[in-house]
């Protein structure tokens, strides 16, 4: 709208008393405009949260009701349960974990989760790692961080059915410069699964020497599915020797696949079928002496007649 003060707006001009009632005078009708302004956009404001919020409720409404046409729902049981399986990391076994397949298929509505414990196969791989002790440490914390795991896997086996299975087990002592004289949880978790020993498919296995013997009585006829077996000692420096000669699981029929990690397990003459493997990994690691010499590998290397894949450092 017109002012006769336009030229000086934006500017630092001081108006004269005068100029200043006049301004003021001016002023009183714009102002009383504004607030008609305000008002009105206040009230149709009000009108459009009402508006907004109705919408919202009939948005909730009609999604409801859509969600029970969804094509999932339609779904057969077995494509729901593939997708399910399609889920599953391919590079790695399945960590226990609330934010992971297969627990968190679970979490989403009952009915997932009855798919989801109705389908061996998602359960049938399976990464554990035994929680750590370190010296000075609440040992009843850590006892029952132990069951509470033990429990946990127990439960996972126990969905997995007659599956073969995939595990990794890692089990390392707690990380000091201290000796560790706490004892160890491994026996649990060898205790969870030894008792599926007839499901291995794959194992992967990272411990003490000493909790080895746990598993050395098993016999290649207690693991009939068992393909490859990756053998690795927490510690690689130990000096600690167990008579893996007498490992007799490793002569199973099926095994093509073999990984030792540690002087004191390549360095042992291995009860493998060596004819059969298609994949072998020799690593050594520690202060100690081995006895994979040149000539020893060698002998090995010309019993796999099956190998396609070796690796030896």
């Amino acid at each position: 709208m017109p002012s006769l003060f336009a030229p000086h707006l934006g500017t630092n001009y001081c108006p004269t008393d005068e100029e200043a009632s006049h301004i003021k005078s001016f002023l009183v009708e714009p102002e009383s405009r504004l607030k008609r302004l305000d008002d009105k956009i206040a009230e149709l404001q009000n009108e459009l949260d009402k508006l907004a919020a109705e919408r919202e409720s009939l948005v909730v409404y009609i999604d409801s009701h859509k969600a029970l046409i969804s094509p999932l729902r339609s779904l057969p049981l077995d494509i729901v349960q593939e997708i399910f399986l399609a889920c599953i990391p391919t590079h790695r076994n399945c960590v226990m974990g609330a934010s992971e397949v297969p627990v968190l298929l679970g979490r989403v509505c009952s009915s997932w989760r009855a798919i989801a414990l109705s389908t061996p196969r998602l359960w049938s791989r399976l990464h554990i790692v035994e929680p750590q002790r370190f010296y000075g440490s609440d040992l009843t914390l850590a006892e029952a961080k132990a069951a509470q795991r033990f429990a946990a896997t127990k439960t996972w086996l126990s969905r997995s059915g007659n599956c073969p299975l995939s595990i990794s087990l890692l089990c390392r002592p707690g990380e000091t410069q201290f000796p560790v004289t706490m004892p160890s949880s491994t026996p649990l978790f060898l205790q969870a699964l030894i008792p599926f020993a007839a499901c291995w498919q794959h194992i992967d296995l990272t411990l003490s020497p000493a909790a080895l013997y746990s598993i050395l009585p098993l016999m290649e006829s207690d693991v009939p599915l068992l393909q490859s077996v990756r053998l690795q000692y927490d510690n690689p420096f130990t000096p600690h020797r167990v008579d893996l000669g007498n490992f007799m699981m490793l002569r199973g029929s099926r095994i093509s696949s073999f990984c030792g990690v540690g002087n004191e397990i390549v360095g042992e003459s291995l009860p493998l079928q060596w004819h059969q493997l298609t994949l072998l990994e020799m690593t050594t690691a520690g202060p100690w002496q081995t006895s994979l010499t040149s000539e020893r590998m060698l002998e090995i290397l010309r019993q796999c007649a099956e190998l396609r894949t070796c690796k030896s450092a």
